[in-house]
């Protein structure tokens, strides 16, 4: 996770290159967005799975035993980024522009976090794609629960998912710094990102059985997928009516040639006498 975030700030420094954001304000802006979301990302987590806290309820602040919820942690980070934009007179679209096109490289390496970690785990899987966590991790805890193994055997192997959704996300990430400096409009960024990561992540969540939300048919994970894939579409058409082009930086004021001397004007020297002797 603290790679994650120092990715952020590398990004950033990078795309904020000729512009007024400097490190400071680029520290103060990474303070932020670490203290929100770990905040909305943890509240989240303990949200949906509020039956394993009841009983020791200071186990909430344990980070270190993994449980956070990515969807949290970004509406939580949008929230607190929204005033931080605010208050430094920041146009919205084109500062969280800036924003996204950093999120999903901070993603992918979380995800692989999540894979050291056993946490977010997929379903059953024999084949070519599957992988074994150990005796004591999340999905052994979950199929001895299930009756699925004694207590001395090694889980079944399950899908990585959390391997597949960094995979995604990285490729998110290489598209929308390719096409950072290439946008035309302000919020072109935040469009194609939520276009690109919604679908992923619905897809993603059909492979995954650790113990999540439900909502009707959908896990709240691809609920929330369908509800940011529509914003991405209204997005999408507001911008083609009202967007704001991107300012082209000024361009650099051609340096004027040296200017010649000036001619010195003829010498007129008076006419000679001419001395018969």
């Amino acid at each position: 996770m603290a790679a994650g975030f120092l990715l952020f700030l590398g990004v950033w420094t990078w795309l904020s290159r000729g512009t007024r954001r400097d490190s400071n304000y680029l520290s103060n802006l990474l303070v932020v967005l670490i203290l929100s979301a770990l905040a909305g990302a943890r509240g989240a987590y303990v949200a949906e799975h509020w039956r394993e806290y009841v009983a020791t309820p200071l186990r909430i602040f344990n980070l270190r035993e993994g449980g956070v919820m990515f969807y949290g942690g970004l509406f939580a980070a949008l929230a607190a980024l929204s005033v931080f934009a605010r208050i430094n007179k920041e146009r919205w679209f084109d500062f969280f522009d800036l924003i996204v096109t950093a999120l999903p490289l901070g993603h992918a390496v979380g995800r692989i976090g999540c894979f050291l970690e056993g946490c977010c785990f997929g379903a059953v899987h024999e084949g070519l794609l599957g992988v074994r966590f150990p005796h004591g991790s999340h999905a052994w805890h979950k199929q001895f629960g299930e009756g699925l193994i004694q207590w001395f055997e090694l889980p079944y192997c399950v899908y990585p998912t959390q391997l597949f959704e960094a995979v995604a996300t990285f490729l998110i990430f290489v598209f929308l710094f390719w096409n950072f400096r290439r946008r035309r409009i302000e919020g072109e960024q935040v469009a194609l990102y939520a276009a690109l990561y919604a679908p992923a992540r619905f897809f993603i969540e059909n492979f995954r059985a650790d113990e999540r939300l439900l909502l009707g048919p959908f896990s709240i994970g691809q609920t929330i997928s369908l509800g940011l894939g529509i914003f991405a579409l209204v997005l999408t058409l507001y911008l083609r009516r009202h967007g704001r082009v991107v300012s082209a930086p000024a361009p650099a004021a051609p340096s004027m040639p040296a200017a010649a001397p000036a001619a010195r004007p003829p010498k007129n020297d008076p006419p000679r006498r001419c001395h018969r002797s």
